[in-house]
């Protein structure tokens, strides 16, 4: 009897690892599966990733990071830590104007997580340069202000993720920004303000079921017509503590501080939950966000999302007939719907909102006054 030679070829193929001295995952060869109809083959399934399994062993190192940037995407590359385990972010990003955070991979050898989903998310390690593009349509000012005002906001980043320890990542990211204004017809604001900050962040380790991030950014925030005084210069802040409570629940506990006209203490708390492999809510302040998976498209994985935030901006202006050290801010809520992928050399988002709740304060004699609600046009990406 005569034996088929491709049923040869697979066989010695299917025991060549253990000939190497490998292991090899199969244990048995069904040339009909092999060789079968393709419409009679399994589809193809994608493991869960480890991290959400439960029976998953608590020796397996995992480096995690909740990077509180609003900027921030799911990647689908991550690369590997240095003993071979893949650095998993353990939940969902709290930051994305902060956190989008997520990106130059590095050189260092990588795995590629197909599951598509908003769960693990690696740190990106390395330099990760991110842009984005905000505008805000014209409305108008109430009174004590009068006439129309339109904002065109761009800001810049350049990220470098390290781990400077045993599950320890530090994230240094210098930042430049600009605002382009249009408007009012009164009180006077200028034409344009700028931002150069730098922002440094530092997640620990995973105790037990327990993890923390500390985050430092000062910056400086003025129109540069006038000497630079205290009221450009801006200390903001944030202290965060993770709870993995199951692998669908994470609980965030913490506090923030905003140096503008106004000290602002404010939390940085809610829930993080991923309830299967298409869906992430994020149900955290200052910012919450709720993802849906929407699958590999053109060669990335696409998400649909809706977001809304709590957002304070505060410049040193010069103010003529006032002062040349005059500090406004601008506060407003912020709610969006969007679209972003992950192209694997890079990320985009693009997203359309209301601005509602619109608040503008003086440090000194010009009184505040408000702004109408007004369309929101906001696209980003990172590299």
């Amino acid at each position: 009897m005569r034996i088929p030679f491709l049923v040869v070829v697979a066989v010695l193929a299917a025991h060549a690892p253990s000939a190497l001295g490998q292991s090899s995952p199969l244990t048995a060869i069904d040339p009909a599966a092999m060789f079968g109809h393709p419409s009679e083959l399994p589809a193809p399934r994608m493991a869960m990733p480890a991290v959400f399994q439960a029976n998953r062993s608590p020796s397996d190192p995992i480096i995690r990071g909740q990077n509180p940037q609003t900027f921030e995407t799911p990647p689908i590359n991550s690369p590997m830590a240095p003993n071979g385990a893949a650095p998993y972010y353990d939940g969902g990003n709290l930051r994305d104007p902060f956190l989008y955070g997520d990106p130059v991979l590095g050189n260092q050898p990588g795995s590629t997580i197909l599951s598509g989903i908003n769960g693990p998310q690696p740190y990106r390690m390395g330099f990760t340069p991110r842009m984005d593009f905000t505008y805000l349509a014209p409305a108008g000012a109430q009174s004590p202000g009068n006439g129309r005002f339109s904002s065109t906001e761009t800001n810049f980043e350049l990220a470098h993720t390290s781990q400077v320890g045993p599950g320890w990542i530090f994230t240094s990211t210098p930042q430049a920004g600009v605002r382009l204004w249009d408007g009012p017809g009164s009180p006077s604001l200028p034409g344009s303000v700028y931002r150069l900050g730098w922002d440094l962040t530092l997640a620990t380790p995973i105790v037990g079921l327990w993890s923390m991030q500390l985050d430092f950014n000062p910056s400086l925030d003025t129109d540069f017509n006038g000497g630079l005084g205290r009221e450009a210069l801006q200390l903001d802040g944030n202290a965060m503590l993770f709870y993995r409570a199951s692998p669908q629940w994470m609980i965030v506990l913490g506090a923030g501080y905003w140096d503008r006209v106004d000290k602002i203490i404010l939390p940085y708390a809610g829930v993080v939950w991923n309830p299967n492999d298409q869906w992430e809510v994020r149900l955290l302040f200052p910012k919450s966000r709720i993802s849906y998976f929407l699958g590999n498209i053109n060669h990335g994985a696409h998400w649909l999302y809706a977001s809304g935030e709590y957002h304070v901006e505060s410049y040193q202006i010069n103010q003529p007939g006032v002062s040349s050290q005059q500090q406004v801010q601008m506060q407003d809520w912020r709610f969006a719907v969007g679209v972003r992928s992950d192209h694997v050399t890079y990320d985009k988002f693009i997203e359309l909102g209301v601005v509602f709740g619109r608040n503008v304060d003086f440090k000194t004699v010009t009184p505040g006054f408000n702004f109408n609600d007004t369309l929101m046009l906001r696209a980003g990406v990172k590299f």
